[in-house]
């Protein structure tokens, strides 16, 4: 029931939810009238601004409480109370305002934080990228976009060469720069609708949602530039195994297709490591058939970057 309800308001506009929730104060002020004085309506009061504030906005949630601030000081005064001095409805208006006021400042912060937990929980905490649970979220997502519409998506594994040594011989904390380095990077050289993420260890993954071969070339190529010549600044003794897996047709399995791209990986591996191994895949790649011998055709003026380049 709970869930159902926090569904129903999350696909409403925050106007939406300020417009539904202002309703309800409306009708809670006509049964407070009806029922007088005394019986108090404080708490249900609270319900509306509540909604507001955490599934719009805090302005939102302050608005809703002056209108009902206001409505309640309507219906006291209109119920027949009678008080001793003529300033204290007033006042009791304005602590009943404080009081709404301060509920919703309340909850904007638990909720801002709950979204910052919920961030920092799908990141890894060292790189800062997407950890293994947050990109397989996310990438199949996008899969299913792309083979919704039949567009080509690349997906590579990156693997580093001799990260042991930078532990070994220069210490943790020299390992630790390694990948952030590496992280920061890659993530420089994708767009916004691009992903990464690590994998764990000195794994990283990264899809790339509407890319060709040709595509996939040029930005996997200036990955590996672009890490290259940051280690060799920092002089760092590490190459780079990538496998990039290009499917003309979006694969509908996530896993068979990391594979696929691993796969590739351990064959740079197994060939002298710190190289670059593109592969283009057809709808029968989940059945290991790749398509080397026909890739598909590169716009004018292309240059596909060749494997180990």
């Amino acid at each position: 029931m709970i869930s159902r309800i926090d569904a129903f308001f999350k696909e409403r506009t925050s106007l939406q939810v300020t417009t539904a929730c202002l309703l309800l104060v409306l009708v809670l002020a006509a049964l407070d009238h009806a029922t007088g004085y005394e019986l108090s309506f404080s708490i249900f009061y609270l319900l509306p601004i509540a909604f507001t504030t955490w599934y719009a906005r805090m302005v939102h949630g302050v608005l809703l409480s002056i209108v009902s601030a206001s409505v309640w000081l309507i219906v006291d005064i209109t119920a027949g109370n009678q008080y001793s001095q003529s300033f204290i409805p007033l006042w009791n208006a304005g602590v009943r305002f404080l009081f709404f006021v301060v509920t919703a400042w309340l909850l904007t912060t638990v909720r801002d934080q709950l979204e910052k937990e919920r961030s920092m929980a799908r990141l890894d905490g060292l790189t800062g990228v997407m950890n293994g649970f947050a990109f397989t979220e996310s990438a199949q997502t996008v899969l299913r976009i792309a083979d919704r519409f039949d567009r080509p998506t690349a997906i590579g594994y990156i693997d580093l060469d001799n990260f042991k040594r930078v532990n070994d011989t220069l210490g943790h904390a020299e390992g630790d720069k390694v990948l952030k380095t590496v992280a920061s990077v890659l993530s420089t050289c994708v767009r916004k609708a691009d992903l990464v993420g690590r994998l764990g260890g000195d794994e990283f993954v990264v899809l790339l949602p509407e890319t060709t071969y040709s595509g996939a070339a040029t930005v996997f190529g200036n990955m590996r530039e672009s890490l290259l010549k940051k280690a060799g600044e920092k002089g760092w003794p590490i190459g780079l195994s990538i496998g990039v897996a290009v499917f003309l047709t979006a694969p509908s399995n996530l896993n068979e297709a990391i594979r696929l791209a691993d796969t590739l990986m351990y064959r740079v591996k197994k060939s002298g490591k710190n190289q670059l191994l593109i592969e283009a895949y057809g709808r029968p790649e989940l059945t290991g058939h790749p398509l080397n011998t026909r890739r598909p055709r590169e716009p004018r003026g292309a240059h596909p970057q060749a494997p180990g380049s």
